[in-house]
C-alpha cells in the first residue's frame, strides 16, 4: 500500500545494504522490541527506492525488532536520495542521536576508499568541516580491525578509539585487552596511553600493560595530577608480583605431600629450597633497606 511518500512493507523485504554503517547492540534491540510491543510504530523507517529495491536508509532497530515480533508490515517513509546521499543520510539523521565516533569514521572511509570521494566532498556530504572528516579519517587508518571491532560491540569506551589510534599497531591490542580487564574509564585510558608515550623501557610498558590500575595509582600524586613512572617502580613490581604468585603457589603445594619420589629427587627439591630460601630471606632485607626507614622496620617488628 502506498500513499505519496509513505508506503506499508513487510520487514523482510527492506534491503539492508546500508545496515553495515550502524550498529545496533542486543540491549538496544530489545529496548525496541519492548516499545514495539506496547506502543506500536509511532514514526514511519525511511528509505530509498532504487530500481527493485526499498533500501532502509533509517530504523534498523526497527526493522529488526519487528521481525522478531512478527509484525507484517512497517510504515515507511520513502525520500528521494540517491548514490552517496544514501550513505550520508544514515549519518544525518542519527548525528544527534547516537551515531558513535566509530561509525562516523567507518562511514567516511566508505565514502573515500570505496565510492572514491575526496575530502572536502565527503565534508560537504556530511555537512562538517573538512578538518573533521580529516581526523576520522586519521583515526580508521591508525586503529588496528581487532580494536576497531571490540569499540563497535561494547567491549571498550566508545571514547577510547581516538586515543588507542595514537598507539603503533602491534601495541593497541594489548593495551586495549588490559582495558577490557581492568574495566578502566576513558579518563584512566587517557592517562594510560600518556604513560606508555612517557615510559622509558619496555619493562616499564609491560607493567603498565600487566598492571595498569597499580601502575595508574603509582604515576598519580597527592595533588592527584599525572606524572611519569620510574622505570625502577614498574620493574619491582612485576618482581614482587611475580614472587609473591610464586609463595602462594609454594604455599599451597606445601600442605600437600610429595608422593613417591625416589632419593635423588627428594635430594634436588632440598639442595634447590635451601638456595631459594637463602636467596628469598636476603631479597627481604635490601628490600627492607630500600623501601622502609629504620623506624618503620622497629615498628614492624614490635
Amino acid at each position: 500500500m502506498e500513499t505519496n511518500n509513505i508506503i506499508m512493507i513487510s520487514p523482510l523485504k527492506l534491503s539492508l545494504s546500508l545496515a553495515h554503517l550502524r550498529h545496533c547492540p542486543d540491549k538496544a534491540i530489545k529496548e525496541m522490541v519492548s516499545s514495539l510491543e506496547r506502543r506500536g510504530q509511532l514514526n514511519p523507517v525511511i528509505a530509498v527506492r532504487e530500481k527493485k529495491e526499498i533500501i532502509l536508509v533509517d530504523g534498523f532497530k526497527r526493522q529488526r525488532a519487528a521481525l522478531i515480533i512478527g509484525m507484517e508490515t512497517l510504515l515507511v517513509r520513502v525520500l528521494p536520495l540517491h548514490g552517496a546521499q544514501m550513505k550520508a543520510y544514515v549519518y544525518l539523521l542519527n548525528q544527534e542521536r547516537g551515531f558513535s565516533l566509530i561509525e562516523e569514521c567507518a562511514l567516511i572511509h566508505e565514502l573515500v576508499q570505496k565510492d572514491g570521494f575526496r575530502q572536502i566532498e565527503v565534508a560537504d556530504l556530511l555537512q562538517r568541516h573538512k578538518s573533521w572528516v580529516s581526523r576520522r579519517l586519521e583515526i580508521y587508518r591508525n586503529l588496528e580491525a581487532q580494536v576497531m571491532e571490540d569499540i563497535q560491540v561494547g567491549l571498550l569506551p566508545a571514547g577510547s578509539a581516538r586515543l588507542l589510534a595514537r598507539l603503533p599497531e602491534g601495541n593497541q591490542v594489548e593495551l586495549a585487552a588490559a582495558i577490557q580487564r581492568d574495566r578502566l574509564k576513558v579518563t584512566q585510558i587517557q592517562r594510560l596511553v600518556d604513560l606508555w608515550f612517557k615510559a622509558g623501557t619496555p619493562e616499564a610498558r609491560r607493567f603498565l600493560i600487566t598492571s595498569s590500575k597499580k601502575a595508574l595509582a603509582l604515576s598519580t600524586n597527592a595533588a592527584g595530577t599525572s606524572r611519569r613512572i620510574s622505570p625502577n617502580a614498574g620493574s619491582f613490581f612485576l618482581a614482587l608480583e611475580s614472587f609473591q604468585k610464586s609463595a602462594l603457589v609454594l604455599k599451597k603445594k606445601a600442605r600437600q605431600p610429595l608422593g613417591a619420589m625416589n632419593p635423588e629427587s627428594v635430594t634436588m627439591l632440598k639442595q634447590l629450597f635451601k638456595q631459594s630460601k637463602k636467596d628469598a630471606e636476603e631479597a627481604v632485607i635490601y628490600l627492607n633497606e630500600l623501601l622502609f626507614s629504620k623506624e618503620e622496620v622497629a615498628n614492624e617488628q614490635t
